[in-house]
């Protein structure tokens, strides 16, 4: 009795936990909206303890942010934070691109030809997330396909952080076309086996979804502070840049 109560538990902890992170990941909760145990009880139908948890869990995972004496705030998005996460994205993609092109199996490659060629429309939330996971889940197939699995988890656990950059960036312009011709670009290098130009396509794409995700965050925060929307562009100047 005693396993089953821990058992149900966990379980509602962890629906509550992926409910709340998904209200932040598709921007349904924006960065530094105020979050408030009781409040988000009454609106996502979970209990005080699970959603304690839940936040408890997001706050380790950098989601969200403390606010003493006050509660919690979804964490703001920086310039600096942003840079960061580009960064790291560099580090580890292009790797795991290069092993998977070398090493992965031919049917996991032709087998994502239909992720390849998603897309969305311009104005719609519901074809946001979608495209969203979608876009997620080709380039952890990806990684994973490169057969390092150490490099395929963090790979997508840094996407999941991602994922609200990129879907502030969606609403910003229509740059459906040009992603998917990125993700098709892609596809044919690895089915091509050619490690090397597929390791520059996938820089390149970072380096234009860095910049479509930096106009998308400008056009968010407006001016040099911290606007409503969460986003605080100030101390980009701090940092140099490529």
């Amino acid at each position: 009795m005693a396993g089953t109560t821990a058992a149900k538990a966990r379980s509602a902890t962890d629906n509550a936990y992926e409910h709340v992170k998904d209200l932040i990941l598709t921007g349904r909760l924006a960065p530094g909206a105020d979050l408030h145990e009781a409040a988000l009880s009454e609106s996502t139908g979970f209990g005080r303890s699970p959603v304690r948890e839940a936040l408890r869990r997001l706050v380790q995972q950098g989601f969200v942010e403390v606010l003493p004496r006050q509660g919690y705030r979804v964490a703001v998005v920086t310039l600096a934070s942003v840079q960061d996460l580009f960064e790291m994205r560099l580090l580890l993609e292009p790797a795991a691109v290069e092993l998977a092109a070398v090493r992965a199996p031919q049917a996991e490659l032709e087998a994502l030809h239909e992720l390849a060629h998603e897309t969305y429309t311009h104005d719609d939330t519901r074809s946001y997330q979608q495209f969203l996971q979608d876009n997620r889940e080709f380039h952890v197939r990806i990684a994973r396909a490169s057969g390092n699995e150490r490099l395929a988890n963090t790979l997508q656990v840094l996407l999941e952080e991602m994922q609200r950059l990129f879907f502030i960036s969606l609403g910003d312009r229509d740059h459906a076309s040009e992603m998917m011709h990125e993700h098709h670009d892609l596809h044919d290098a690895l089915l091509a086996r050619d490690a090397s130009r597929a390791r520059q396509i996938v820089v390149d794409q970072i380096e234009a979804s860095r910049k479509r995700v930096l106009e998308g965050l400008m056009a968010a925060g407006g001016r040099p502070t911290r606007a409503a929307s969460g986003v605080v562009l100030a101390d980009v100047s701090s940092r140099t840049r490529q």
